[in-house]
């Protein structure tokens, strides 16, 4: 049997954000800035003498391009005189993208499927890829430049100062500056119509969580100032918070048209009502709409390689865009590929079947262990190739008990240590591996591979062993000793212990998992049933309090995004169904807000949101290597929620794309294919 492939994940933040000043972008695509010969550690809180910062690292040179080219679909409308000249519509030093393999060939229609309207993660993400601030670059452990070239900090991080690169374009031609960065966050995320709540938890800073402050110097330099230190604000800058509109960077000349603070009052009311809506938010919303960081509305001017041009019920249709600023190493403008039709199949199986039978071409985000021996037949045959890329799910599905439901009973069962271990360890966790997962896997605790920073040894193993005897002893100890006919335990009122688990099917591997669960947990006296309902509904009951066990990948595994969004430390949701303490979340983070639902949690809880915080204010790495492990050790003296099983993942493409790695990181923790610079797949014709 073998083991989930691990990322090699270096100590990427010693070449980043707590040098203080980050290095700069490279001219090459995938090259992060070299590290410093040793870490630069930041200033004492308070110095005698403020420590400079030390310059950003230059890149190197930019391979010399002598001439450009472009796709035959673009240069017909070159002729046509619809479109400027190659050289006109790249800026004046474009980003050179080294083939992965090889200098690519133009054409081709590159065919995906997700599983609803407005799911574009995943493949859609592999695929069309997406152009965010910064980026996690090709190592899938540092950041690099993005939008911007490069960054800096001042001496104690609550400055920062980006620089984009200049003579950017919209897909439309329009040009790129700063004041789309503004535009974005005073006009939208200030806008107390547009952004109630105001800017998320990546533009705020200190206890207060303060909203940053944005200077546009020119139309290349913006300044973040910050309340307290941001250090790891990067993190953010490269994952989805910087992504376009609801990131860092809104289209102004194409959305001031929907805004009441340009738009003509008259022509703003009439465009409202010619949609059908109520509101100008509304419309604004559906015009500038960004689906999973990539532009989601038809017309809407994007950064991406591919542009939406077209939409029907059953796929959407992506097209190159003519103004994308990056070429190969050869001089050709990318992406190599014409259009992406993304396909809309619910089905799992359905897809599963597509694939298979050709009618895709790439897919990732829905391919499951449990179909490897399906996979292995078409590869056999020809059809496909398959690529087991390393993961960030340190756990396929993660149980998250909510220690707060509304159910008195069950709040008290939930609250007690024994009873979570109990559910932990009735699970047979190498059944699960061979069952849901082709024997692939490696049964696991919650916890980072063993290359992280914060990882150490021994964290994986915390209550996986399968013992259904211990488990019955740990219920019978806290009380739960009287059971009905069926042998089910019974609450002290006499109703029976159970509850309902509703899950998003869309997480392929919940499902199968949550069955097997049901006779585990009816080994040890509970009543566990399922029930599928929409993501949608799952957030509004998580909302609500009304959920009383949630479930979720375990898409943790990455040291860029487990600082930001760990999803197991606390029971912070961040706006997703999931946690494992909503009235303590909310007396945490959104007190005075939902009166009725808030309570005060237990000190050691207290100390997990306390510590967070304290973690993205230090700027030192090895404080806060040391922070997360406090924050490690608490959750597994306390065990508020628990893992499964650690996956590789399959990714499987027909046998004819060319310049996706035999080796890569896929995941939500690296936005899947992204880091590889996915402009540069193609199909090799003979």
């Amino acid at each position: 049997m073998s083991k989930p492939i691990r990322m090699d994940r270096r100590t990427f933040l010693k070449t980043s954000a707590l040098a203080v000043a980050a290095a700069a972008a490279t001219a090459c695509a995938g090259q992060p800035a070299p590290a410093p010969a040793a870490p630069t550690a930041a200033p004492a809180q308070k110095p005698v003498e403020p420590t400079k910062a030390p310059e950003p690292t230059k890149a190197p040179a930019a391979p010399v391009v002598a001439q450009f080219n472009e796709a035959p679909m673009l240069a017909e409308l070159v002729k046509a005189g619809k479109l400027p000249p190659v050289e006109k519509r790249l800026p004046p030093a474009p980003e050179v993208v080294k083939p992965i393999q090889e200098v690519g060939q133009y054409g081709g229609t590159m065919r995906i499927a997700i599983g609803n309207a407005n799911a574009l993660f995943g493949d859609g993400q592999a695929v069309i890829g997406t152009e965010l601030v910064l980026r996690i670059a090709r190592d899938f452990n540092s950041i690099t430049g993005g939008l911007f070239e490069k960054w800096e900090f001042n001496n104690d991080a609550t400055e920062q100062t980006l620089y984009l690169r200049k003579g950017l374009r919209w897909s439309d031609g329009e040009p790129m500056t700063t004041q789309d960065c503004l535009f974005d966050y005073v006009d939208c995320k200030l806008d107390k119509e547009l952004s109630p709540a105001g800017p998320g938890s990546a533009w705020r800073a200190g206890k207060d969580r303060v909203p940053m402050e944005m200077i546009a110097v020119d139309d290349y330099t913006l300044k973040l100032k910050f309340a307290a230190p941001k250090p790891l604000v990067i993190l953010d800058q490269a994952f989805y918070s910087g992504c376009q509109y609801g990131g860092m960077f809104a289209p102004k000349h194409y959305g001031k048209q929907f805004h009441p603070k340009y738009a003509d009052p008259a022509a703003l009311d009439k465009a409202v009502k010619d949609a059908k809506f109520e509101k100008w938010t509304q419309l604004f919303s559906a015009k500038m709409l960004v689906g999973s960081t990539i532009p989601a509305a038809v017309g809407l001017p994007g950064m991406t390689a591919f542009v939406r041009t077209g939409d029907d019920p059953a796929y959407h249709v992506y097209e190159r865009n003519p103004y994308y600023w990056k070429v190969d190493t050869a001089g050709n403008q990318l992406p190599y590929i014409d259009k992406v039709i993304v396909n809309i199949i619910a089905d799992k199986e359905l897809l599963t079947t597509r694939l298979l039978a050709g009618d895709l071409d790439f897919s990732g985000h829905s391919t499951y262990l449990k179909n490897m021996e399906l996979y292995k037949k078409a590869q056999t045959e020809k059809k496909v190739k398959i690529y087991l890329w390393d993961s960030t799910l340190v756990s396929a599905v993660v149980i998250f008990p909510n220690m707060t439901p509304k159910d008195k009973e069950l709040r008290e069962f939930f609250q007690k240590k024994n009873v979570r271990i109990a559910l932990s360890i009735a699970l047979n966790r190498k059944e699960i591996n061979d069952v849901v997962h082709f024997g692939l896997g490696e049964p696991r605790q919650i916890a980072l591979w063993p290359t992280s920073i914060y990882y150490q040894k021994g964290d994986e193993s915390h209550y996986v062993e399968y013992d259904p005897k211990k488990a019955n002893e740990l219920l019978d100890q806290e009380g739960y000793t009287q059971r009905d006919a069926q042998g089910y335990r019974l609450f002290p009122s006499g109703k029976r212990i159970g509850w309902i688990g509703e899950f998003d099917p869309e997480q392929g591997d919940i499902p199968p998992t949550l069955e097997l669960c049901i006779q585990y947990w009816k080994e040890i006296g509970i009543e566990f049933t399922i029930k599928p309902i929409n993501r949608t509904l799952l957030n509004q009951r998580w909302v609500a309090n009304e959920q009383m066990m949630t479930f979720w990948q375990g898409d943790i595994g990455s040291d860029i995004v487990f600082p930001l969004a760990p999803k197991i430390m606390h029971g912070n949701s961040e706006g997703n169904a999931l946690g494992w303490s909503r009235a303590w979340e909310v007396w945490m983070r959104n007190k005075g807000q939902f009166p009725d639902l808030e309570e005060e949690p237990p000190a050691w809880v207290k100390a997990q949101y306390e510590d967070w915080d304290k973690l993205h204010s230090t700027l030192d790495e090895k404080e806060r290597v040391k922070i997360m492990r406090g924050l490690f050790d608490r959750f597994y003296e306390y065990l508020p929620c628990f893992g499964t099983v650690g996956v590789p993942q399959a990714v499987i493409m027909k046998p004819e794309i060319t310049n996706v790695p035999e080796k890569g990181v896929w995941g939500y923790g690296t936005i899947r294919a992204v880091p590889v610079n996915p402009e540069q797949f193609f199909f090799k014709r003979a």
